[in-house]
């Protein structure tokens, strides 16, 4: 028996690529100027490399399908007369779904007489053609094959030069050119968002991973400094996140099923024939299955996310969409009853904490002319993160360190107007508006060390709102020369605070496959709001008039398309941060920000920072199934904080390097076979060093504030491998999966801990590999 179905599961994994016949799939979508976004008729769509060559022309419409595409990588090329030519290169075509592949064209800048085009490829080049650079575009098939990747764009992006881990791989808060994580933006169909990571409320930013799936994505930007002026209220990095439409032909399911969670994911047209499509995904953790059945609090989160989208495109009205995404999480623990099972302080630390988040919109686009549209939206966003903390003494006492309660509700309102004034100008303007609705009740405790109870921090709810208006303009000065130019202006009433940024950048392409950019811009970010609600003792406000922190950001760009699958990209970059919230005479500055900041002293604006470094990047661009990314920063992170000394900042690493790659193989006709892996070496984190003889005394960590982040960890070398295995049968796919994060085995610091045996403080940390693996079936 055990034979058979030993030759059963062979016969599953290898007959349908030995003996089976060669499967084809479908690849389809629609070509738009990639200024105006009207469609585009007679676009000539060609899949390179086919004989029988197959080609078709896009309809009145802008809509195209390629049949009969063999399974594989696959390139597409598509040209127009008075357009750059565009090339899709390296095209994963799977049997289970339909391969969705929108395009859009550049109006050509040259003549027809004065020079011969040829297609262009850059996988990487940002979706937004405003972003001149420290811009990307990543893709769902990325975060699904990188290793490490987790299918998470943010532990996507921590490969990408300028960007790494704030702790390491057991969370995915990221830290960009060593600016803290809080100041991401995070926007989901062209609106804010709050972070979309589960527990992302004690994660400083980041979670264990976001509510996005890969079963929901479409390509996305990441930008790490100088963004266009479209984006407000950033202040380190932007992810400009896009979920993809629902197909329009049959219904589609994913189910899978791994380590990570079960998902289940559905798609297709609302009623045969027609235009309207829905697309949803359903993920519930496997952390939370188990520990629902253990029923304990041992430390092991659990979590669930539901993201949908409907597209509802009209005839004479434009098209709309209602998208969303929802989160819960939640993790606690309970110390053992036995007191002398306690071997450090994070055996006796009782927490209870919970992050939900939601998000959803109505959306809509509407063509008003043939250089012209216009993009709304109206969203609503949710997010409340709850703790409860105490730490239990041996002498039986309990030190209670935090009962943290804060939400936030928001009406957002955004549009803007795109018009192309030729093929040398076009101009984007619009508003963003966001009123929030927001209930904080703070209670922490400033010195554990004294035993006391908690006081109250923060005790506020009202109403507030953020007014933000942008315009920005892209000139093609000449066919080597692009500038970029735009303002943002923002006021928020909390202080009454109207800022002015202004944003302008250059592109000059000094030689074929050589240019220059040079990029500048103001950028600012709210802190989380309990700072502003600040109270004493007596209930009085403690920072009425805090300012927002402000940054001038300056980056310098170099890129070097070697050929046309290698390029060379460099950047070095500057940014000066001022109006940082700090405690007049104490090192504590809110560039170092920490969730359990609790103390009860005002905050003022003298801050200081600064970010200095270089970014390179070389990648080769997947061909013949091998790709390879090389990636390095070196960088410089200090503050000044409210005693007027400069110091490193806690996420000063110094350095990050990167090295990734892999290789796709087919196996017989359908299936394929890859390996990934990832190589990353850094600098250490930096901690504040602990009073030993202080935390003797309590029997509990008590840090040397006048030293703050002298202690510099140890380098890191992190290994992590991925291996995958892709089935094709006539109407399914499957995919399995396995990666193994941390591979070496390198110990990461979570912070200090006091040892009850040795008396004094050490480090705390877990080595250990980090398992992922996935089953997966399109069907």
């Amino acid at each position: 028996m055990k034979k058979q179905i030993l030759l059963l599961i062979i016969g599953i994994c290898m007959g349908g690529s030995l003996l089976g016949q060669e499967l084809t799939q479908t690849i389809k979508g629609r070509v738009i100027d990639a200024d105006t976004h009207q469609p585009l008729p007679t676009v000539t769509v060609v899949l390179l490399n086919s004989n029988p060559l197959i080609g078709t022309i896009t309809d009145f419409e802008g809509n195209y399908k390629l049949e009969n595409v063999p399974l594989g990588r696959q390139n597409v090329q598509f040209s127009f007369i008075g357009y750059d030519p565009a090339v899709y290169n390296e095209l994963e075509i799977r049997s289970g779904r339909e391969f969705v592949l929108n395009a859009s064209l550049k109006e050509s800048f040259q003549q027809l007489d004065e020079i011969t085009i040829r297609p262009e490829f850059r996988k990487d080049k940002a979706q937004n053609d405003m972003a001149a650079l420290s811009a990307r575009s990543f893709s769902v098939e990325e975060a699904a094959r990188y290793a490490g990747g987790w299918n998470d764009p943010a532990r996507l992006a921590s490969s990408f030069a300028g960007v790494s881990m704030s702790e390491g791989v057991n969370d995915n808060a990221i830290v960009i050119r060593g600016n803290a994580p809080k100041g991401i933006l995070w926007r989901l169909e062209d609106v804010e968002i709050p972070a979309p990571n589960h527990l992302n409320g004690v994660n400083n930013g980041g979670g264990i991973e976001t509510v996005f799936s890969v079963n929901m994505l479409d390509n996305s930007d990441f930008y790490t400094g100088a963004f266009p002026a479209e984006y407000g209220n950033a202040m380190s990095g932007v992810f400009d996140m896009k979920f993809r439409n629902g197909s329009n032909n049959r219904l589609q399911s994913t189910f899978q099923v791994g380590s990570q969670g079960i998902d289940l994911s559905a798609e297709g047209p609302f009623k045969q024939g027609g235009d309207a499509t829905f697309l949803f995904n359903y993920r519930y953790s496997t952390m939370g299955l188990i520990g629902n059945f253990l029923d304990a609090n041992f430390g092991m989160p659990t979590y669930q996310d539901l993201s949908y989208k409907l597209h509802l495109p009209t005839k004479k009205t434009g098209e709309f969409s209602v998208w969303g995404i929802a989160g819960l999480s939640s993790v606690a623990f309970d110390p053992d009853d036995d007191r002398n099972s306690w071997t450090n302080t994070f055996d006796n630390n009782q927490y209870s904490t919970g992050s939900d988040i939601t998000a959803t919109g109505i959306s809509h686009h509407l063509n008003t002319g043939s250089k012209t549209y216009l993009k709304s939206s109206v969203a609503m966003s949710y997010d409340k993160f709850t703790m409860e903390n105490d730490q239990w003494q041996r002498d039986g006492s309990i030190v209670p360190l935090a009962d943290h309660n804060e939400d936030n509700t928001r009406l957002l309102l955004s549009t803007y107007i795109n018009h192309k004034f030729g093929t040398r100008h076009t101009n984007r303007t619009g508003i963003h508006y966001t009123n929030t609705h927001y209930g904080i009740l703070v209670n922490g405790n400033p010195d554990p060390t004294a035993g006391s109870d908690l006081i109250r921090i923060a005790d506020q709810s009202g109403n507030i709102g953020q007014a933000q208006f942008f315009t920005q303009s892209k000139w093609r000065l000449y066919s080597t020369l692009d500038l970029i130019g735009g303002i943002t202006t923002s006021h928020f009433n909390m202080n009454n605070e109207m800022i002015i940024e202004p944003r302008i950048s250059t592109v000059w392409r000094l030689v074929p496959k050589h240019s220059v950019s040079v990029s500048y811009g103001k950028h600012s970010r709210p802190e989380p709001l309990r700072f502003y609600e600040a109270q004493n003792s007596s209930g009085e406000l403690l920072n009425p008039d805090l300012k927002v922190t402000k940054a001038n950001h300056f980056v310098l760009g170099y890129d070097y398309r070697i050929n046309e699958n290698l390029k060379l990209k460099v950047e070095g970059y500057y940014q000066h941060l001022y109006d940082v919230p700090v405690i007049e005479g104490s090192s504590y500055s809110l560039l170092n920000y920490q969730w359990d900041n609790y103390f009860e002293d005002a905050l003022v604006n003298d801050g200081t920072g600064s970010n200095i470094g270089v970014d390179i990047t070389l990648e080769r661009y997947m061909k013949n199934g091998f790709y390879y990314m090389l990636t390095a920063s070196i960088f410089d992170s200090k503050y000044i904080g409210g005693d007027g000394i400069k110091r490193n900042t806690s996420f000063n690493r110094n350095y990050v390097t990167n090295f990734l790659g892999g290789k796709e193989w087919e196996v017989g006709l359908n299936n394929s076979f890859s390996v990934n892996g990832k190589i990353s070496f850094m600098g250490g984190n930096r901690f504040t060093p602990a009073d030993q003889e202080a935390s003797r005394q309590n029997e509990m960590v008590v840090l040397d504030e006048s030293r703050a982040f002298e202690w510099h960890e140890s380098p890191k070398l992190f290994v992590d491998l991925a291996v995958s295995y892709k089935i094709n049968k006539a109407k399914t796919a499957h995919v399995l999966s396995l990666q193994a994060k941390n591979l070496l085995m390198q110990k990461e610091m979570f912070g200090w801990a006091y040892d009850f045996e040795k008396q004094k403080v050490v480090e705390h940390g877990l080595a250990m590999v980090y398992p992922y693996f996935t089953y997966r079936i399109e069907f």
